[in-house]
């Protein structure tokens, strides 16, 4: 009754995995390096681009049943994960959590792309599945503006005044928990997951200002400064501009369709109770 964690040492994977010991369910990390996974704990060398690691984690004699799955960072995921898949259910998966994104793109059908491609296949193929599909990580506002809050006391984005419907990690983890322990529970198979509150970039700065105690501030930028920033922090060529306009849409009310939708599940963590936590990040 195991839990195979794809990219186990992620934020999600190890929260994820934490949630599960708390209540006796076994777990099993996957990952390319091995970092962060808690001492002890055991682990698999996974790598999405080197097949002959997929039959590891099956290999330890113990059963699994549910896999979470972090894809590969191909803008077309499927190739390498479908011979995965299709091994997992040879050897005996029940179900499959796989971390998919909000929006019309990764919507299951023909016309999906990105890791819409990955929950079309297992709707395609009959099976169990739940497609976790998150808009904009909190955590993001360390990852990809944490340099600039840092040494410049600013963060720019192409978004003017759109509300943005920011995640954390924590509220993801506690769904991909329910998908394993409650499944039914969830209201559907493909929830949209958002946080408590829509708030605006300019209200991220006046947060942060507040909880720092000094100015940051807000500068829009264009698509194309925004392409290169990604490009800067290492986003691939072919997925810097894809993300940068699909932020652009959020201009156009992207997220708050998303709030909105029957399907979205709203979490606990707010902005602020983030920033207040992850203070010392940005200091």
């Amino acid at each position: 009754m195991a839990t195979l964690i794809t990219g186990g040492g992620s934020q999600i994977g190890l929260r994820l995995a934490q949630l599960l010991g708390e209540v006796g369910k076994p777990v099993i990390f996957a990952s390319r390096s091995g970092s962060r996974i808690p001492e002890g704990a055991p682990h698999v060398k996974f790598d999405w681009d080197d097949p002959s690691t997929f039959e590891a984690p099956f290999s330890l004699g113990q059963k699994i049943d549910y896999v979470y799955i972090l894809g590969p960072s191909d803008y077309d995921p499927l190739p390498k994960a479908k011979p995965f898949i299709d091994l997992a259910v040879a050897k005996g998966v029940k179900r499959f959590i796989a971390l998919s994104a909000s929006g019309d793109h990764t919507e299951k059908g023909p016309g999906a792309t990105e890791m819409g491609r990955v929950h079309t296949y297992l709707h395609d193929q009959g099976l169990d599945y739940v497609a976790l599909r998150p808009t904009w990580f909190t955590e993001n506002i360390a990852r990809f503006y944490g340099h600039g809050i840092k040494a410049n006391g600013l963060i720019q984005n192409v978004v003017e005044k759109g509300p943005v419907a920011f995640v954390a990690v924590e509220d993801i983890a506690q769904t991909a928990f329910k998908a394993i322990t409650d499944v039914e529970s969830l209201r559907t198979r493909e929830p949209f997951l958002i946080g408590p509150d829509l708030v605006s970039y300019q209200d991220v700065v006046a947060i942060l200002s507040e909880v720092l105690g000094r100015e940051i501030t807000y500068k829009v930028i264009s698509v194309e400064d925004q392409i290169a920033l990604y490009r800067q922090l290492g986003l691939s060529e072919e997925f810097a501009p894809i993300l940068a306009n699909i932020e652009k849409a959020l201009d156009d009310g992207a997220d708050l369709r998303t709030a909105t939708d029957p399907r979205a599940i709203k979490g606990k963590v707010g902005v602020r109770e983030w920033i207040e936590k992850n203070k010392g990040t940005f200091i």
